[in-house]
């Protein structure tokens, strides 16, 4: 959809390829980063990203020449980004006679269908951060002086991440038109 409205403000025979690219790299930038983060490929950051910004789904074949990455990079990375939920394969007809099949890939943009990815990721983090205080309290049991100083310390953290947990799970129960409209009419 911006990609059009990208074209449609700006002649096609005016803004090229590198130029469209160039006007993407902000979102590419983001999602590298974001993958990075979840421990993933740029790879997947990249395709995420190439694909943040297209008004059609785009075929193994378009992301790679894109891209730059082979067919089976793309392939491996779009089918782990479908697992997670963060993109949809499209199947559908190819050529006049559509007796071959396409598959196609688009990000997801369903915000229900999202939200699971998202509150994944923060939940897991969460509960990360929790086992990791759970085992320094039991790695402080047979120290005296500095157990006390730290356990101060990791009570106040602790507060914290079981917060959020408990944040991340009321979130849970609601959709997001809820919860927004939930959180408008409480506001002070």
């Amino acid at each position: 959809m911006i990609i059009k409205y990208l074209n449609f403000v700006f002649d096609l025979s005016i803004v090229n390829e590198e130029e469209l690219l160039a006007l993407k790299k902000p979102i590419i930038d983001a999602c590298i980063k974001s993958a990075k983060k979840n421990g993933w490929s740029d790879a997947m950051g990249i395709l995420r990203g190439t694909l943040f910004l297209e008004s059609e789904p785009m075929s193994l074949d378009m992301l790679a020449e894109k891209t730059g990455y082979s067919k089976t990079t793309v392939r491996s990375n779009m089918n782990f980004l479908e697992n997670l939920g963060m993109a949809i394969r499209i199947v559908g007809p190819v050529g006049k006679q559509h007796s071959y099949k396409q598959h196609r890939y688009a990000l997801e943009t369903d915000t229900e269908a999202m939200r699971p990815v998202v509150l994944s990721a923060a939940k897991d983090e969460i509960h990360s951060i929790l086992q990791a205080l759970n085992q320094i309290e039991k790695n402080l049991e047979n120290h005296s002086a500095e157990a006390q100083e730290m356990s101060t310390i990791m009570a106040k953290t602790r507060q914290f991440y079981e917060e959020m947990d408990k944040i991340l799970e009321l979130i849970n129960q609601y959709t997001l038109k809820e919860l927004i409209e939930i959180l408008e009419k409480n506001k002070k």
